[in-house]
């Protein structure tokens, strides 16, 4: 009987950890509630529980979602509507980009290449795009020191920032896509 205590303790704590995911399991109505309104930080982890669920399919009413977060004063729902969440679950051209995210990050002639955009690109080009978007390779340098810059409310050198982006773009149509990305 012996050999059987630990697997009877593993059986007791599984049991256990079912009860309490039952009991803090939130209904999708009680989800919907809450990613309707409320603080953002709130928003989001209902709209990420949402999304993240079997039922959740690509659909018109992501493109909603999308362009209501993208108009909020709020920028960490701004953010969030460049997640990863989001962006697999929206509309996508011919080559797999997501639309709205697209257009509301460089859907402009010249980016306005501030504190505010810079997060946005990074947070969208290079941590969720992937290939799809441009983001081939890891942030530089002065990718990264702009980026702190940016979270700390600096101002960052717009016209460098701007011939940066050009350079880059060049470069990315010259040689093939590095494996592994």
């Amino acid at each position: 009987m012996s050999a059987w205590r630990p697997h009877l303790a593993c059986l007791a704590l599984l049991g256990l950890m079912g009860v309490l995911a039952a009991l803090g399991h939130r209904t999708t109505e009680e989800l919907r509630l809450a990613a309707a309104a409320g603080p953002a930080d709130e928003r989001i982890q209902a709209l990420h529980a949402l999304l993240n669920r079997a039922e959740a399919a690509p659909g018109p009413g992501h493109d909603a979602l999308v362009a209501e977060l993208l108009a909020s004063p709020e920028p960490l729902l701004r953010e969030y509507a460049l997640s990863i969440d989001l962006c697999r679950l929206s509309a996508r051209d011919g080559q797999g980009v997501p639309i709205a995210q697209e257009a509301a990050v460089l859907g402009m002639p010249r980016p306005p290449c501030d504190g505010p955009w810079w997060l946005e690109y990074v947070a969208y080009r290079r941590k969720v795009g992937g290939k799809q978007v441009g983001g081939r390779r890891r942030l530089d340098l002065i990718e990264l020191d702009w980026y702190r810059r940016a979270l700390r409310g600096e101002a960052l050198p717009e016209d460098e920032v701007f011939r940066y982006l050009v350079e880059r773009v060049r470069d990315a149509h010259a040689g093939p896509i590095p494996r592994g990305q």
